[in-house]
C-alpha cells in the first residue's frame, strides 16, 4: 500500500484522539522559499469552518500514525452540510 501524501485540492478526514473526526480541505501548498512546505488548511467542524497553516512533516506524522483517511468531495461536502 502505498503511503498517503498531501495534495492540493484533496480532503482529508483526521481522527482526533477523543474519537472525534475533522473533515478538511488542502487549498494551497508551498514548495519552495521561506514557507518550503507549509501547506493551507480548510477544517471544517459542527460549528464553524477556519484556516491554518500546517508543516507537511506534520501531516506525514498523522498518516504514520493512521489517523488520515482521503475523502472524496462529495463525502467532504456531505460531512459540512
Amino acid at each position: 500500500m502505498l503511503k498517503l501524501k498531501i495534495k492540493v485540492g484533496s480532503y482529508y478526514e483526521l481522527k482526533l484522539n477523543d474519537g472525534h473526526k475533522i473533515t478538511f480541505a488542502v487549498m494551497y501548498g508551498f514548495d519552495s522559499g521561506k514557507n518550503k512546505d507549509v501547506y493551507a488548511l480548510r477544517m471544517y467542524t459542527d460549528e464553524k469552518d477556519f484556516e491554518f497553516p500546517i508543516k507537511k512533516h506534520l501531516f506525514d506524522k498523522w498518516v504514520d500514525e493512521g489517523r488520515i483517511k482521503e475523502m472524496t468531495w462529495d463525502e467532504a461536502l456531505a460531512y459540512a452540510i
